[in-house]
């Protein structure tokens, strides 16, 4: 009996023994990839992204493993690493998505970024497989995801003018990073300050108007309202089913303060053909 229960005890001691000992976790493999981005019409330099001579303010990746946000890296022009991000990935696939942008106030909320005042923007979504054989410098090339409408005033601006008031109904001020779709519909108006050295000039008072764009054209009604310090209308114009399309200038010109309605659009050679309207 006593050597019975020796045993047992025996083996009670060693199976507590095995329930504690902790076998070594393997750390997950991962390894630094260099993203350098691009697009057509860029000078890219160390420290600045540029298109139509306009440097890039922000710059996103979103990397996704399995359908999940793993991380989200953000970078700002002062960035040394701005147009080459350098980013620590686990091994295996990656889905990225790159945002590069220079709208004011940019927000962030689930997959959408959103800007109080749209600017040039782009957008890429790449599939990256990381692993001990993979490249640890990825070329990125962005594509422009905005439309942008040209407002040319011809005729001379008068004394008092102090403000464009600007309709474009609809228009976007978000992108769903995911897809590159746009998002955050707007029919409100956007007000630009009239310099005072416009007054008494004739052809040089020119307004842009930026907003997200998907890949189909779309039409919008455009209302054009030049205004004095005290909210008088001094000129306007209303034009109706103004197309749109992505990486597309719409460039409205022609006479507002006067009777003679002459209008047409020019393109920016880094864009499509522009399209080109008269009223």
């Amino acid at each position: 009996m006593k050597k019975f229960l020796f045993m047992a005890v025996a083996l009670m001691t060693l199976t507590a023994c095995e329930e504690k000992v902790e076998m070594p976790t393997e750390p997950q493999k991962a390894k630094n990839v260099t993203f350098e981005v691009s697009s057509n019409g860029w000078s890219v330099t160390t420290r600045s992204l540029e298109a139509d001579g306009q440097e890039m303010t922000d710059l996103w990746l979103f990397d996704y493993v399995d359908g999940e946000l793993v991380q989200t890296i953000h970078k700002v022009a002062a960035d040394v690493d701005f147009s080459s991000p350098s980013v620590a990935m686990a091994y295996g696939e990656h889905n990225v998505y790159f945002v590069a942008a220079r709208g004011k106030t940019p927000t962030v909320s689930g997959t959408d970024i959103t800007w109080l005042s749209p600017s040039d923007t782009f957008w890429k979504s790449v599939s990256v497989t990381v692993g001990s054989g993979s490249a640890s410098s990825v070329p990125v090339a962005l594509d422009r995801v905005v439309t942008k409408l040209r407002v040319a005033v011809n005729d001379e601006v008068p004394t008092g003018t102090a403000t464009l008031e600007l309709t474009q109904s609809p228009w976007y001020a978000g992108i769903d990073y995911t897809t590159g779709a746009a998002v955050g519909e707007s029919h409100d108006s956007r007000t630009v300050a009239v310099p005072s050295s416009y007054i008494g000039t004739s052809g040089q008072l020119v307004v842009n108007l930026f907003s997200l764009s998907d890949d189909d054209e779309w039409t919008a009604d455009v209302g054009i309202v030049a205004k004095n310090s005290g909210g008088d209308i001094l000129g306007s114009v209303a034009l109706s089913d103004v197309p749109f399309l992505r990486n597309r200038v719409t460039e409205a010109i022609g006479n507002l303060f006067t009777s003679a309605t002459t209008f047409s659009v020019s393109l920016n050679t880094e864009w499509l053909d522009s399209y080109t309207l008269e009223w």
